[in-house]
């Protein structure tokens, strides 16, 4: 009778801790806590690998209160981008596509109006715009608060003869020898110093972006227009200091872009005047031209220019290399592997409006594999050709596309869409430093 009741109560008991666990005990949506008392989340992912954070089982569903990767900010900016907006990404202007009558030192009303009409993606300052160092950095500064996507600011500062921010006694800039002298020495890290030197100052004033290095090769001592621009005659050495000069560049939040593809050191003539033709092979241009591109290339350049040279022996209509095909998609894009940003000469150049208008010069080169389009002879029809042949379908909305991310992609990299910390331009032009290195490579010192 005794184990009876016993076992009676064991029952009941039993029966208790059964009710109470259902009833007070934790149930669906309730959180449980661990050992530590700490919310106990499962951070696995569905092949059932271990997270950095924590382990679990792998669910077959991901869990609703995960958290998911941000989207990518530049293809949802693409995404919600007019085909306005996206055409006028893929120019780049002089300010004088805005006040033909005089040179531009403010970002005025005319300017102002002229960014946010044609919503270009960048411009490109010259001499006649660079004065002093207040009005310089004011006027980059000025012209980033014209646009809602921050802009290019790009200037042509090769270092030598070709530079835009010495030309006035005001700036009191860094004169650097021409790259020749500086290929002479055959050191590397002199032209990486020496780039880096021009891409600080330049930086300091607000540029970010610069068409440099010369990447061509000097080998027609009769080149009317690169010469002592080129680091030498040798496509090796040419090659070490194009590839020291993109590190150089890039170390500051500057782009750096080679140039002129596929090589314009061995023509007889100017393209800013007329034609110009290098009649090589394919085969003699990836083993001599385009050495230095590679070696670019490879070290990471934002950019590479094209040149407005005709290439007869490729493959492909006789037009200048800026609206081949042949040259920009199949060698360059294909064959080289370069997925940066290829940007043309100056379309005002006399090689292209010789023989194109602006909006035949603006399509052919956007159907040759062009990202950037520099400098049409006239914006407004540049930009109407590019919108009518994506409405009639010949340039795809999709290959418009491609570019402007790419052109978002190399923005975001540069942080231009950040907060730069800019150095006192006062400072950093023609500080004692980059004077004693230019003066070492000049044999002053």
């Amino acid at each position: 009778m005794k184990k009876t009741a016993v076992f009676l109560i064991l029952v009941i008991v039993i029966i208790m801790v059964v009710i109470t666990a259902l009833f007070f005990g934790s149930g669906p949506g309730q959180e449980q806590a661990g050992d530590d008392g700490k919310e106990n989340i499962d951070y696995s992912n569905n092949s059932g690998e271990r997270d950095e954070s924590g382990s679990g089982n792998a669910g077959n569903s991901p869990d609703p209160g995960a958290v998911t990767p941000a989207q990518d900010p530049v293809k949802a900016m693409l995404e919600n981008m007019t085909l306005d907006e996206k055409i006028g990404q893929l120019f780049i202007v002089s300010l004088r596509s805005f006040k033909e009558t005089e040179p531009v030192l403010t970002a005025d009303e005319k300017v102002k109006s002229g960014i946010e009409k044609y919503k270009i993606g960048g411009v490109i300052l010259f001499a006649e715009n660079i004065k002093s160092i207040p009005q310089t950095a004011g006027l980059t500064e000025a012209l980033q608060k014209c646009s809602e996507i921050p802009l290019f600011i790009a200037v042509d500062e090769e270092g030598g003869k070709v530079s835009r921010i010495t030309k006035s006694a005001e700036m009191h800039a860094t004169v650097f020898p021409d790259n020749s002298v500086i290929g002479e020495t055959k050191n590397p890290e002199l032209a990486k110093q020496v780039a880096s030197a021009i891409a600080r100052e330049i930086s300091s004033l607000g540029f970010n972006m610069n068409f440099a290095p010369v990447a061509d090769i000097n080998t027609n001592p009769e080149n009317p227009v690169i010469g002592t621009r080129s680091y030498g005659s040798s496509a090796e050495e040419v090659s070490l200091m194009v590839a020291a000069a993109v590190d150089g560049i890039q170390s500051h939040p500057v782009s750096a872009v080679l140039k002129h593809f596929p090589g314009h050191g061995d023509t007889g003539s100017d393209t800013h005047y007329g034609a110009a033709s290098v009649s090589h092979t394919k085969e003699r241009l990836l083993s001599t031209e385009l050495l230095p591109f590679i070696a670019g290339i490879q070290n990471g350049a934002d950019g590479v220019m094209t040149a407005h040279i005709l290439t007869p022996e490729i493959h492909g209509e006789n037009v200048p290399a800026t609206l081949k095909p042949e040259i920009l998609t199949g060698i360059l894009r294909n064959e080289l592997g370069f997925d940066g940003l290829i940007i043309t000469d100056a379309l005002n150049m006399g090689a292209i409006t010789k023989h194109f208008s602006s909006d035949e010069a603006a399509v052919k080169a956007v159907l040759a594999g062009a990202d950037i389009l520099l400098m049409p002879e006239n914006l407004d029809l540049a930009i109407s050709g590019i919108k009518k042949a994506c409405n009639d379908g010949l340039i795809p909305v999709d290959r418009i596309d491609e570019s402007v991310e790419r052109i978002l992609r190399i923005k975001y990299k540069r942080n231009l869409f950040g907060s730069i910390e800019r150095e006192d331009p006062e400072k950093v032009l023609g500080c004692s430093e980059h004077l004693r290195l230019a003066d070492s490579i000049s044999g002053k010192q």
